[in-house]
């Protein structure tokens, strides 16, 4: 059953499904063009073919004159064969006979022919005002049959009778063979329900009954489907606020535990700092029993005394420095990146590890390339990254016992506009280089396992990158490269 509805162009019918067949009665000549001209401009401008039989009064230059009034360009409509104006004669009563078959032959052909052309179907309508009362019973079997033949067809027909021609029967045989009929006398209109016309209307009614149902029952399921969409959106959502409140404790934890390490690393070193600092204030201490007695000398050696005070300054000053040194690493401060020497900071933290290597016999070596551009920095985070894997060397050799110790630093410009340093000890090698990044992994009987997590962390944080070799008995490098200041010399 096809369900598409099309414009009929008649205000008393409106729209209309393919495979309507109804009829007009009409009473004036004006009432049979003004119905049919409005049926077939309804026809064109759907892109429909439309066939329209004419029979007396109507003629076929009466029909294209009315058209042509009404329809915009209705002049490439016929040219374009979107209309045929024919008469009834020609159409019916082909060789002076009503064959049913071949009037019924001739619509599926014009229908099979739009289709091929591209049209959305087909509209006829036809008079008859040329029939006579010997093909009556004839016409009346031809107008039942076209119900069947144009069902589920993309066809829709308007038969017109003249009611002068119609008496009480012949209005009863019309009505019986159509699916509903309109009447038009002098511009008024009538509508005759037919039973089947009727039972179509209530197979509608019931369509849109159970269509509005659906309708109800679908927006339920989408209702349903949208609260629960909107739950797994609020759910979502919570789940995203508590993943971030985790990773903030993440943050903080390992800032905490970032913390931990480098006190702990410095704890390690407490003994190294106490000889550096010790050694210059005992020179102070010396210095200054050498003033008292120059000054308790009879007369005071003022020049003595002099130089002795120039020692003092300047082991003062030393200490000073030492102290400040461990200030900034234990300085706790917001990444700050300034132009820096890497060559310098090398010098500043081998000068708090030279006493601790000394103490366990590690010998350092150096190959720093001169000149080096400056790189963009934090220094305390840079000292304390040099620090921990200048430590970890250290104590990676407490174990080697048939070769020297040597911990070597190297320093170098690289390709790509990054500075690169290497850190290699002669220890006994690691296992899974990789492995040693993860945090609490520690090969160390006291370790937390964050120092080398923490100096990957740091060198992420300034653009660079934090690796390792090793090879088992032949020790470990550690290879970190960090950017060049942007605008430094090439």
């Amino acid at each position: 059953m096809l369900t598409e509805t099309r414009k009929s162009g008649v205000d008393v019918v409106g729209d209309m499904p393919w495979g309507t067949h109804f009829c007009l009665f009409y009473e004036t000549k004006a009432d049979l063009l003004e119905t049919l001209v409005s049926y077939c401009k309804a026809g064109l401008e759907n892109q429909e073919f439309c066939l329209w039989v004419v029979a007396e009064p109507v003629r076929e230059e009466d029909a294209r004159h009315a058209l042509k009034r009404v329809v915009p360009e209705f002049d490439r409509y016929l040219a374009d064969h979107s209309i045929e104006i024919v008469s009834a004669r020609e159409w019916y009563l082909k060789d002076g006979t009503f064959d049913l078959k071949r009037v019924i032959d001739g619509w599926n052909e014009k229908l099979a022919r739009a289709s091929a052309r591209g049209y959305a179907g087909v509209r006829v309508t036809g008079d008859t005002a040329w029939l006579e009362k010997k093909d009556w019973k004839d016409f009346c079997e031809y107008e039942e049959s076209l119900n069947e033949a144009i069902a589920n067809q993309h066809l829709a027909v308007l038969c017109t009778y003249p009611l002068a021609g119609c008496g009480a029967t012949e209005i009863l045989d019309v009505v019986r063979t159509h699916q509903f009929a309109v009447a038009k006398r002098r511009g008024s209109w009538d509508v005759i329900e037919t039973a089947g016309h009727k039972q179509a209307k209530a197979e509608i009614k019931r369509l849109n009954d159970e269509l509005e149902l659906r309708v109800v029952e679908r927006t339920s399921q989408l209702t349903a489907v949208n609260e629960e969409l909107t739950k797994e959106i609020l759910e979502r959502q919570h789940a995203e606020e508590a993943l971030l409140r985790a990773e903030e404790t993440v943050r903080a934890t390992q800032t905490r535990l970032s913390r931990a390490t480098q006190i702990a690393t410095m704890a390690e070193l407490a003994a190294s700092i106490a000889h550096e600092i010790n050694q210059p204030l005992a020179a102070v201490v010396t210095g200054g029993h050498a003033c008292m007695r120059w000054l308790s000398a009879q007369p005071p050696n003022l020049a003595k005394v002099h130089e002795a005070v120039e020692r003092i300054v300047r082991d003062g000053n030393d200490v000073a420095e030492v102290v400040r040194r461990v200030r900034a690493l234990f300085k706790r401060a917001a990444l700050e990146k300034v132009p820096l020497d890497i060559n310098e900071v090398i010098g500043e933290v081998l000068r708090l590890v030279g006493a601790e290597a000394g103490k366990r016999r590690v010998g350092v070596e150096t190959e720093l390339e001169k000149n080096l551009a400056p790189v963009a920095g934090d220094r305390v985070q840079l000292q304390q990254l040099l620090f921990n894997l200048l430590m970890n060397g250290i104590d990676a050799m407490d174990l080697v016992v048939d070769r020297p110790k040597k911990l070597m630093i190297r320093s170098k410009r690289q390709s790509g506009n990054v500075v690169l340093v290497e850190i290699h000890d002669c220890g006994i090698g690691l296992p899974d280089p990789e492995k040693v990044f993860e945090a609490f992994f520690t090969t160390k009987e006291n370790g937390l396992g964050m120092g080398l997590p923490v100096c990957r962390s740091i060198l992420e944080a300034h653009d660079g990158r934090l690796w390792a070799e090793s090879s088992e008995g032949a020790g470990t490098t550690f290879f970190f490269t960090l950017p060049v200041q942007m605008g430094a010399a090439a």
